[in-house]
């Protein structure tokens, strides 16, 4: 190997990372596109040919070959002679009806796919695109501005998929095992709910959020057969009193506020628990979180929220110990998410 060739191959190396990252909303685009035609439902009854495959979904055959090569080069299906079939893994989460059907979240997705076509304009006004979520909270109970209900039930089961990714190490790493009652605040779906109460079938959680959300979350909390530990009350948790409880939970809550109104919010946290009573957040901290996510999360708070971004360790100690919680511990949880645990 001469001199020069060892010079450039990092430099190619690079490049091909550039690259990759440049191209990567090719692989998104494909799946959300292979989601809305109903590629993989239609794959999943049987393995079809690209002429069989564009009469059933009534497109042209040259889109059809092109779609079926980038899912072929991203393994989300396989080619035997000249039929095409779902792997397992395009089987598992892209089929819908499926229990872990992810096509909701590709919906969703998609949606933040057409918003970065204006990212540039959140950037230099510094305003959120849907307004989603105002300075006081979301502005229409999960909704975007101008969707109906039937938005909080699209942005609740998107954020399903994200949950279910979480939930169960959430569980597992929180202490809670000596906690009679949890509030679970901005409690979403319901599943980190869930997954506590299945984890300590003990402790009784009340479950808070929008009157709309809430309808959502009880029936998930129903289906997870935990109906019995878990209650879920509405509660604009800004604004409305709570119950007495033992610990509180924040699970991807701050993010959607601007520093003051987190920081007011944990201080109604400090207020609200008893000495010994514990405040646990969960949520998207790049320096607790394994993937990569949690640093490109805040471009979705951006086209989002009016004042919402990704709050890494550092302020949520600083926002803790102001309030006068102590004894701040720390935990990775998942690909996406860290745990920070204060005491009062």
């Amino acid at each position: 190997m001469t001199s020069s060739q060892s010079t450039l191959e990092p430099q190619l190396e690079g490049s091909a990372r550039i690259h990759g990252i440049m191209t990567a909303y090719l692989q998104s685009k494909a799946v959300f596109v292979a989601v809305e035609l109903g590629l993989f439902d239609t794959l999943e009854r049987g393995g079809r040919t690209v002429d069989e495959l564009a009469a059933d979904l009534g497109i042209d055959k040259r889109p059809t070959r092109a779609l079926l090569f980038a899912l072929h080069g991203l393994q989300l299906v396989s080619r035997d002679g000249v039929k095409y079939q779902n792997t397992e893994e395009a089987s598992r989460f892209l089929v819908a009806g499926k229990p872990e059907y992810m096509g909701s979240f590709a919906e969703h997705q998609n949606q933040h796919f057409g918003n970065f076509a204006k990212l540039m304009e959140a950037m230099r006004e510094n305003t959120s695109l849907t307004k989603r979520v105002l300075k006081d909270g979301y502005s229409n109970q999960g909704a975007a501005a101008g969707e109906s209900r039937a938005g909080t039930s699209r942005f609740i089961q998107a954020a399903r998929v994200s949950s279910r990714l979480q939930a169960d190490n959430l569980a597992a790493t929180a202490p809670l095992s000596d906690v009679g009652r949890l509030l679970d605040l901005g409690c979403g779906s319901g599943d980190y709910s869930v997954a506590i109460a299945r984890k300590n079938p003990e402790i009784r959680i009340i479950a808070m959020d929008y009157p709309a959300v809430c309808e959502l979350a009880s029936r998930n909390v129903a289906e997870g057969g935990v109906g019995d530990i878990v209650e879920v009350r509405p509660n604009d948790i800004l604004r409305d009193p709570w119950p007495d409880c033992d610990a509180i939970l924040l699970s991807h809550v701050l993010d959607g506020y601007g520093p003051q109104r987190a920081a007011q919010l944990i201080e109604k946290i400090y207020r609200a628990l008893p000495t010994g009573g514990r405040l646990l957040v969960h949520s998207h901290m790049p320096s607790l979180a394994t993937g990569v996510f949690p640093y490109l999360f805040g471009l979705i708070l951006l086209g989002n929220t009016e004042e919402g971004e990704v709050r890494d360790v550092d302020d949520i100690i600083g926002w803790v110990r102001e309030a006068g919680f102590r004894d701040v511990e720390t935990h990775t949880v998942s690909l996406l998410s860290g745990l920070l645990t204060a005491y009062k």
